[in-house]
């Protein structure tokens, strides 16, 4: 037994698509390890990240958030009930995605072998701002059996959250990873369209548990809105733990003044496809997970 590290399996969620008539159990599992101590709650996998894996997969939870959300309920998200349909469909485009936070890799790792079951479709970029956590990180994704291919389609970068979004290195990483792959968003332009902004190769950015009171919600309401103003079509997908009163509802406030005034200042892209944006945020009902909040836009 190590007096460093310890190791957790996780199942691998089955993708159900429309041919399927009925949800298959999981098929395989993967082992992320984790640090029995570090100056970061990211030292391990929190239940978030799994359950986040769960509605990404299962739940169709990678979809535009309007065929998402039902138009009878916009409060609420009940985990507890079966998958209502399939989650996939035939002819979707492939998955750029950015992990705000990624901590162990667990999610990323967890994605990458998921959606990359069939057919590599999907590459990820898994972030975090500490070292010791980064270095975890890459362990676990190195560790990976050889089959899964996952050095490839998930990559390891450091990410400060701001308005830069990682400055000139970042979005040499983003154009590494994501280089050749058409998506929604580096098809359609702008008739005054700049040389391709690197996150625009982006189509997700999602996170699970970066919340951690009234001290982080600045940066991360900064780095989502910086996200969005540069890339509209990119869809944010959060699992927020409330750990302090209010503190998403002041996230979801911080976000949307943010990108309002960039649209203010009339030199975004595409500031059109932003006009009237909103963030949704919905109270998840979960069997064992408390005061959680899905956060997207």
């Amino acid at each position: 037994m190590s007096n460093k590290f310890n190791w957790e399996s996780y199942e691998v969620p089955h993708r159900w698509t429309e041919e399927e008539d009925e949800l298959r159990p999981p098929s395989e599992s993967f082992t992320i390890r984790h640090l029995k101590q570090g100056a970061t709650g990211a030292r391990k996998t929190w239940p978030a990240a799994e359950v986040l894996l769960e509605y990404l997969v299962q739940r169709g939870g990678l979809r535009d958030v309007s065929d998402k959300i039902p138009s009878g309920d916009h409060e609420t998200l009940n985990l507890t009930l079966p998958p209502a349909r399939p989650s996939f469909e035939k002819g979707e485009e492939p998955y750029n995605i950015v992990e705000l936070g990624g901590g162990t890799g667990m999610l990323s790792a967890g994605l990458s072998l998921a959606l990359n079951d069939v057919e590599s479709t999907t590459r990820l970029i898994c972030t975090d701002n500490d070292k010791p956590t980064l270095k975890n990180m890459r362990h676990n994704i190195s560790r990976q059996p050889a089959s899964t291919n996952m050095n490839k389609t998930v990559r390891i970068e450091p990410l400060d959250w701001g308005d830069d979004v990682g400055g000139d290195k970042f979005s040499s990483a983003l154009r590494s990873q994501f280089r050749n792959r058409s998506t929604k968003t580096t098809r359609e332009t702008c008739d005054h369209e700049q040389p391709q902004d690197p996150l625009r190769l982006l189509s997700h950015l999602i996170a699970s548990d970066v919340l951690y009171g009234t001290t982080t919600v600045d940066p991360l309401s900064s780095v989502i809105s910086a996200v969005k103003l540069r890339n509209p079509h990119v869809i944010v997908v959060l699992l927020l733990k409330e750990r302090s009163p209010n503190s998403v509802a002041i996230l979801k406030q911080k976000i949307e003044a943010k990108v309002q005034q960039g649209l203010d200042m009339k030199d975004q892209p595409c500031e059109s496809n932003l006009q009237g944006f909103q963030v949704s945020v919905r109270n998840v009902i979960h069997n064992d997970l408390e005061d959680m909040k899905m956060v997207e836009c």
